[in-house]
C-alpha cells in the first residue's frame, strides 16, 4: 500500500517525523523543568525492567521510528529504480518512477532533517540538564583534559564542572608526581599568609613567567584574571598544592563561571614538563555565598570494641574536601616515641598508645590524602615483625606489610583549627580545616569552637596477627561487559568484599580506555586513547547493608569522567589491577571474583 502511493508515504513521512520531534522536544522541556524530580522508575530494579529515564528511553524510541522511516524511504528508493529500470521505453512507467523517486527523496530529507534536529535537541538539553539540572554554559575543559586521570594530575579541587562553589573556596592539586614547586611558587615572596605555616612548608606568591602567572584563576564572566600577587600557593611536599585567593572569588548576589590554568610553564622534580603545550584548564561556577558551615569527621576505621589485625590501615573520611596542607604530613617520633616537633613532625592527627611500662607513645607513619580530598589515610613506617624479631612473609602485594604495635589499645586524635570569638579560624594550619578555611566541627553541634571542644578522638585496638587474605570483586563491574547503550556520563562501579585503601583506587588501578587502543592486557600509554574529559576515582565504604556483602564490611569504587565524558557510539574497557589494596595492604587478585575463579585460600 505504502510503495504503490508515494504521495501517501511523502505525507506519512513528514506527518510522524513532525511528531516525534514535538514529543521529543517535549519531552526534553518537561525533564528541564522537572529538574531532578522522581517519576518512579526506581522500581525497575525491582521488577526487572529497565531503570533508564523517562527522557532516554522516549528519544531511543524517537531515533527507532525515524529509524524505520529512513529504511522506507530507501526500500521505496529502490522500489522507483526497479519501475524505471523495467520500463522498457514505456514514458507512462518512467513518469511514474520519477514521481515515486522524487516524493521518496523529499520524505527522505524530511526524515533526515528530523533526526538532525533531534539530536541537537538531545544534545543541548543534556548539557543544560546535566549535573543538577542547571545551565552549563561553557566548557569544563579546553585543554588538555587527558592530564587528570591519564597524565600527571591525580585530583583538582573544586571538580571540573562543580556548581554552587563557595566564593572562599581554596584552589588544591594533587600530582601523581613531585613537582618542581619553585616553577609554581615565587618562593623568593613572603606574603603574611606565609608567616605561620609549618616547617618543611614552602610558601609564596604565584610564580610569574612572560608576564602570566604559572597558575591563570580567571572570572570567564568578565575575561579578568588574577594577579600573581593575588594568590597565596604553598605545598608540605611537592606533590599537594593549595591556592588561596586573597581576595572572595565571584561577587554577592549573583554566580560566576571561573577557569583555572595549569600553565605549560610548570615542570616535575627533574626538569620535565609536567603537561603538554597549553598546560591543564579545568573550570566551575561559583555561587554568590560564602560557606561558613564547619566540616564533621563522617567515619573512622577502624574504630570500636572489636581489634583488628595489626597489619591495619587508618581512614578518616570527612563529610567534605579538607585543606590538604593542613591534614598531610610525615608523623616523626624520637627514641622516646614522642613526636618529634623538631623535626617538623605532622601533628594535626595524631595516633597514641600506652606501653607497657605506662608510658604514652606515638605512632610514626605517613598522612596521605585520598578520596577527592575528603580522606586522610594512615600507613605506619614500622614492618610487622615476628616474635624472633624477623620480618614477617609477605602478602599477595609481594612485600613484607607495615604494622601498629600487637595487642594494644590506640587512641585517634583530630586536632581542630584555633578559632576567634566569632567562630570564625584564626590559623588554618593549627588543625583541621575543610576547604573554605571552616575549623573542624567535631563534637558535631555545628559550631567550630576550637581545640578545647572540637577535637575529635576515636579508639580502636590491634590483635598480634596479620590479615593476608587479599580483597576481591563481589559482584561484576557496572556497567556489565559487553552493555549496550551505556549513558556518556555513566560512572564505572564495582564492589569489593572489604574495606579498600583509598589512597590506591587512583589512575594507576582502575582506568576506563577506548577497547581498541594498545594491548589488551596491558594498559595503554597514548593519551588518546583514555576518555576525552579526563577521569578521577573514589570509594564508598558500606557496612550492615545485608544486600552487600551479607552485611559484612564493603566499598564500592567508583570511577567517574569529566565533561564531555565517554565519547558516543565507542567501545571502552575496564580495567582494575592488583594495584589496588586493602585496609590492610593485601592487593586485589583481578583473576578472582564474579566469572573469574574461587577466591584464593591464603
Amino acid at each position: 500500500m505504502l510503495l504503490n502511493s508515494p504521495e501517501r508515504f511523502k505525507k506519512t513521512a513528514t506527518y510522524l517525523a513532525v511528531f516525534v520531534l514535538i514529543v521529543a522536544v517535549f519531552v526534553l522541556t518537561a525533564q528541564l523543568v522537572s529538574a531532578q524530580a522522581s517519576l518512579g522508575i526506581e522500581v525497575g530494579v525491582n521488577t526487572g525492567l529497565g531503570t533508564a529515564d523517562l527522557k532516554t528511553i522516549i528519544v531511543r524510541i524517537v531515533q527507532v521510528l525515524l529509524g524505520f522511516l529512513g529504511i522506507a524511504a530507501v526500500v521505496v528508493i529502490i522500489y522507483g529504480g526497479y519501475i524505471w529500470m523495467t520500463a522498457a521505453g514505456n514514458e507512462e512507467k518512467v513518469a511514474q518512477a520519477k514521481k515515486i523517486l522524487v516524493n521518496a527523496i523529499i520524505g527522505l530529507t524530511v526524515i533526515l532533517a528530523a533526526f538532525a534536529i533531534v539530536t541537537y535537541v538531545v544534545n543541548k538539553f543534556g548539557e543544560a540538564t546535566r549535573e543538577g539540572g542547571a545551565v552549563q554554559k561553557r566548557p569544563v575543559y579546553s585543554i588538555n583534559p587527558g592530564a587528570l586521570g591519564a597524565g600527571v594530575l591525580q585530583a583538582v579541587y573544586p571538580e571540573p564542572g562543580a556548581r554552587d562553589v563557595a566564593r572562599n573556596t581554596l584552589i588544591m592539586v594533587s600530582f601523581r608526581e613531585e613537582i618542581n614547586a619553585a616553577t609554581i611558587i615565587d618562593l623568593e615572596s613572603n606574603p603574611q599568609a606565609c608567616q605561620n605555616v609549618p616547617e618543611g612548608t614552602r610558601c609564596g606568591f604565584l610564580r610569574q613567567t612572560a608576564g602570566s602567572p604559572a597558575v591563570v584563576v580567571k572570572n570567564v564572566n568578565d575575561d579578568s584574571v588574577l594577579n600573581a600577587n593575588q594568590v597565596v600557593a604553598l605545598t608540605n611536599d611537592n606533590r599537594n598544592f593549595v591556592f588561596d585567593p586573597i581576595q572572595y572569588l565571584g561577587e554577592a548576589g549573583a554566580e560566576a563561571g571561573y577557569s583555572v590554568n595549569l600553565t605549560d610553564f610548570i615542570a616535575k622534580a627533574d626538569g620535565a614538563p609536567a603537561f603538554l603545550s597549553g598546560g591543564y584548564l579545568w573550570s566551575f561556577t561559583v555561587s554568590s555565598l560564602l560557606d561558613l558551615t564547619p566540616p564533621k569527621v563522617e567515619s573512622v576505621i577502624p574504630s570500636g570494641d572489636q581489634a583488628v589485625a595489626k597489619n591495619t590501615t587508618l581512614q578518616i573520611t570527612f563529610n567534605e574536601a579538607v585543606n590538604v596542607v593542613g591534614a598531610t604530613g610525615q608523623a616523626i617520633i624520637d627514641d622516646a616515641g614522642q613526636l618529634n616537633s623538631a623535626g617538623g613532625s605532622f601533628d594535626n592527627i595524631t595516633i597514641s598508645y600506652t606501653d607497657g611500662q605506662g608510658n604514652l607513645r606515638f605512632v610514626s607513619g605517613e598522612f596521605m590524602i585520598a578520596n577527592q580530598f575528603r580522606t586522610v589515610q594512615f600507613t605506619t613506617d614500622v614492618v610487622c615483625r615476628d616474635q624472633r624479631g624477623e620480618p614477617v612473609a609477605v602478602n599477595s602485594c609481594g612485600v613484607v606489610p607495615t604494622c601498629f604495635p600487637g595487642e594494644t589499645d590506640f587512641t585517634v586524635l583530630v586536632k581542630a583549627a584555633e578559632v576567634d570569638q566569632n567562630n570564625l579560624t584564626l590559623d588554618v594550619f593549627s588543625g583541621l580545616t575543610d576547604a573554605t578555611g571552616n575549623s573542624l566541627d567535631g563534637n558535631a553541634n555545628g559550631l567550630a569552637e576550637g581545640p578545647s571542644l572540637d577535637n575529635y578522638s576515636s579508639s580502636f585496638s590491634t590483635t598480634d596477627q596479620l590479615d593476608l587474605i587479599a580483597p576481591v570483586l563481589i559482584s561484576p563491574l557496572e556497567p556489565e561487559q559487553n552493555a549496550d547503550l551505556v549513558p556518556v556520563n555513566q560512572r564505572v562501579k564495582g564492589f569489593f568484599s572489604e574495606y579498600l585503601l583509598s589512597g590506591s583506587l587512583n589512575n594507576d588501578t582502575f582506568r576506563v580506555f577506548e577497547a581498541g587502543c594498545g594491548n589488551p592486557t596491558d594498559f595503554p600509554e597514548a593519551l588518546s586513547c583514555y576518555p576525552a574529559g579526563g577521569f578521577t576515582t573514589f570509594t564508598k565504604n558500606f557496612e550492615g547493608d545485608l544486600s552487600i556483602n551479607n552485611g559484612q564490611p564493603a566499598t564500592q569504587v567508583i570511577l567517574k569522567t569529566y565533561y564531555p565524558y565517554l565519547n558516543p557510539l565507542t567501545s571502552y574497557n575496564s580495567r582494575l589491577t592488583n594495584g589496588i589494596q586493602d585496609l590492610y595492604q593485601n592487593c586485589f587478585y583481578p583473576s578472582f571474583g564474579p566469572g573469574r575463579g574461587p577466591v584464593p585460600n591464603l
